[in-house]
C-alpha cells in the first residue's frame, strides 16, 4: 500500500560520484566541486512537506523536509544524491546537466538525500530542501 503505482510521481536523481579539487597556477587547492552522475528519471511515492514525525525513522535530530518511499528492491538512492522534484530539468547533449557560461547549472537540483532507512518491507529516504544558487 505504501508504494502503489498510482501514488508515484516522476523526479530526476543524480548520484554523487566524488569531489573534484580545483588548483591555481601555484598548485594550491582553490575550490571544491562535487561531481555527479548523469541524471536518471525515477518514480516513487513522495510525501508532501512534513513537520514532526511520529515514527522518527531517521532519528530525532535529523533535518529533513520530505520522505520518499520505495519498494524493498529499489535501493538506488544513496546519501549525497541530488534530486529534481517538481521542477523541470535541462540536459545538454549526451545527457549531462546543461550549464550556463559561468559554469553554474541551468536547472539546479532542489533536494538532497540526507538519510536512507531500510526496514523489513520497504525503503524510506529522508530528503532535505537544498539551497543552490
Amino acid at each position: 500500500m505504501r508504494t502503489m503505482t498510482r501514488n508515484r510521481q516522476t523526479f530526476y536523481e543524480a548520484e554523487l560520484l566524488g569531489v573534484v579539487m580545483g588548483q591555481d597556477t601555484d598548485g594550491n587547492y582553490t575550490e571544491v566541486d562535487n561531481e555527479y552522475s548523469i541524471p536518471r528519471e525515477r518514480t516513487a511515492v513522495i510525501t508532501p512537506a512534513s513537520g514532526m514525525s511520529d515514527l522518527q525513522l531517521f532519528g530525532a535530530n535529523e533535518n529533513y523536509d520530505k520522505v520518499i518511499t520505495l519498494n524493498k528492491g529499489e535501493t538506488y538512492l544513496k546519501v549525497g544524491s541530488v534530486l529534481w522534484i517538481d521542477t523541470p530539468i535541462e540536459l545538454a547533449a549526451g545527457g549531462t546537466l546543461a550549464k550556463n557560461e559561468d559554469g553554474t547549472l541551468k536547472t539546479p537540483y532542489n533536494y538532497v538525500v540526507v538519510r536512507v532507512s531500510d526496514p523489513l518491507n520497504f525503503v524510506q529516504v529522508a530528503i532535505r530542501k537544498a539551497d543552490v544558487t
